[in-house]
């Protein structure tokens, strides 16, 4: 049975991912010792059920009692198909016979462990292919059919086998509209009625922390419309990875910046991620994982800056509960008041890119609080500690702890101009501008197999911006229909261009350049939806897709032109529109202009997309 009620704060809130190959007495001593007080691990069907009815819990009765000698929760992710059931090679659960023998397991694993402090959530990540069912579609509404026809079965076996069991359930996967939109699927079927105490989220898909707000706000939404406004969201798993994505949980998991500092840079995101997680009522965080070069915290010789991180937010924080934020006139400024039982106060500190930006657009700056005469503690993320006369700190992307002294009242913050960022050559500041929709550009619209437009226009607070209209309800070919809006260059330098993006749905755009030889070249991606700006990066320094001219992948500068395609991207969303904001060239070193586009079209090739091109 699970110590209820859940209570934020360190560490009872801090939790990591351990798996088969980790999964021990003496690395349960390790979590232990870096200071978390949790641990998450799978509990698979076909290795406790191997003989129907017969439940053999071998494989976890060690590890389990050894972690409940050692005061910590476990959640328990009750997964896995199992042959006894359902052979069919699909992946998930759909016949009633299977759903039955689930629900047997998991009443047999509820009340074998009811001693045990464990959090029980059923499935892992059921609204992808990747971990439910092989044949059917991402997010879609018969996933959700399906997994709540499993929850409906096993929450009341469970109940039955122990009363006071603690189970959630969704482990859905991104924060995106597709995720957003199974989940209200599953709510509408009825699955926040049948006896779950907490509703689990996966935030990936979002380069920063910060954008968690987003995704917590939109759930949590729905659960008030779906008379469920008090159910607990916990974060039962996430991580940053360290490397260039290769796979698609890199990619969700990828959150960019300079390839040297990616290790520096997962620190930084390990403590936001678990501020944003508190300044948002989510109770519980798991990162995602203890060990492994792409999202792991932990080597042998324990020099990865994440472990440090980890270890002084658990020291400096021990036994401190999240107050309150502390207003600012920067919204990409947090400052945090952390609590403990006896009075004494840690502000917490840092600053964030803008949404969907990379680390190393973070702009750093001073930020004054006015207080009396006193002597402040600063702990940096490695645990670096300096005093100081006055409670000034220069914010970045790196946390630092604040030890405030009793008595002392924080007043009015007063914040700097944030630093400009890093510039090469004879790039500005800010990048270069390359003005692309500002009224006097030239672009055009090719309809290619939709119809649409493309206008350049004006935003709410001023900002030119680009908008194209999309409508697939009547396409031409076959093929995955899409249109494109198309404006001729001349940039002569950059490593990336960068661009804002939005859109009310979910939606893969593809973007395309064309050098000086001739050749086109091609990047792919995708925004999540919900109307906010999402900034892209369209690298510029490595091999992209490609074909014709120098048919290498690499970009032979000057960049002639840039096309912006919309393909359809949901069968049952036909129109709709995506806007562009803020496009600029980084790394640039000499300028850039915008040339008109002739009415009589373009050269560029502009072949068909497919189905399988859009595929990231």
């Amino acid at each position: 049975m699970a110590d209820l009620p859940l209570q934020p704060g360190v560490p009872q809130s801090c939790g990591v991912q351990l798996k088969t190959h980790n999964f021990s007495v003496s690395t349960i001593d390790q979590v232990h010792d870096t200071g978390f007080s949790t641990f998450r691990r799978g509990v698979y069907w076909y290795a406790v059920e191997k003989e129907k009815g017969v439940y053999n819990f071998d494989a976890y009765q060690k590890e389990f009692d050894h972690a409940k000698r050692k005061g910590m929760r476990i959640l328990g992710c009750l997964f896995g198909s199992n042959k006894l059931y359902e052979d069919d090679g699909r992946g998930g659960i759909q016949t009633q016979a299977g759903r039955e023998g689930f629900a047997n397991f998991a009443a047999a694993v509820a009340k074998h462990f009811k001693d045990h402090d464990i959090l029980w959530e059923v499935w892992n990540e059921p609204n992808i292919r990747t971990f439910w069912r092989k044949d059917g579609t991402h997010n879609s509404e018969p996933f959700a059919q399906e997994y709540t026809d499993l929850c409906k079965v096993v929450l009341p076996a469970m109940i039955k086998a122990d009363p006071d069991v603690f189970v959630m359930v969704g482990s859905v996967s991104n924060y995106w509209d597709p995720s957003y939109q199974w989940t209200e699927h599953c709510f509408a079927k009825g699955i926040l009625k049948t006896g779950i105490r907490a509703w689990s989220v996966h935030p990936y898909g979002v380069k920063t922390p910060e954008e968690f707000a987003i995704g917590h706000k939109i759930t949590r939404d729905l659960l008030i419309k779906y008379s469920s406004p008090d159910m607990i969201m916990l974060n039962s798993e996430r991580g940053f990875a360290v490397k260039k994505p290769k796979t698609e949980l890199e990619l969700e998991g990828w959150s960019g910046g300079k390839e040297a500092e990616l290790r520096k840079y997962q620190a930084w995101h390990f403590v936001r991620q678990f501020m944003l997680d508190q300044l948002h009522n989510v109770p519980l965080t798991i990162w995602y994982e203890w060990d492994g070069d792409t999202f792991g915290m932990m080597t042998p010789d324990k020099s990865r800056p994440i472990y440090t991180a980890a270890k002084v937010m658990m020291s400096q924080l021990n036994g401190y509960a999240l107050e309150r934020r502390i207003t600012t006139d920067n919204e990409r400024d947090y400052l945090l008041i952390w609590t403990n039982p006896q009075g004494k106060r840690q502000l917490v500190a840092w600053t964030s890119p803008p949404p969907g930006g990379f680390p190393d657009e973070t702009r750093a700056h001073d930020v004054s609080i006015d207080t009396k005469a006193a002597s402040f503690i600063i702990t940096d993320i490695n645990g670096k500690a300096t005093s100081t006369n006055q409670l000034k700190l220069n914010l970045t992307g790196s946390v630092q702890y604040v030890t405030l002294p009793e008595g002392v009242t924080l007043g009015n913050v007063t914040s700097s101009k944030p630093a400009p960022l890093q510039a090469t050559g004879g790039e500005s500041p800010e990048g270069l501008d390359l003005q692309l929709f500002n009224s006097d550009s030239n672009w055009k619209f090719i309809k290619n197999t939709g119809e649409g437009s493309f206008n350049v226009a004006t935003d709410t607070d001023g900002t030119p911006i680009g908008v194209t209209q999309y409508d697939f309800s009547n396409p031409y070919g076959k093929s995955t229909p899409y249109v494109i809006a198309l404006v001729k260059t001349n940039i002569a330098s950059a490593d990336y261009l960068s661009l804002d993006a939005r859109s009310d749905l979910a939606q893969k755009l593809t973007f395309r350049v064309s050098d000086s030889t001739g050749q086109t070249l091609q990047y792919k991606t995708r925004l999540r939806g919900g109307g906010h700006w999402e900034n892209i990066r369209i690298p510029l320094n490595r091999k992209l897709e490609h074909w014709g001219g120098a048919n290498d992948g690499k970009v032979h500068f000057p960049i002639t032109s840039i096309s912006m395609n919309v393909p359809r991207t949901q069968t049952d969303k036909l129109a709709g529109k995506v806007e562009y904001a803020r496009a600029v060239a980084l790394g640039a070193s000499t300028s850039a202009t915008v040339a008109a586009v002739s009415p009589a079209g373009s050269t560029e090739a502009h072949r068909c997309v497919t189905e399988g091109d859009l595929k990231l």
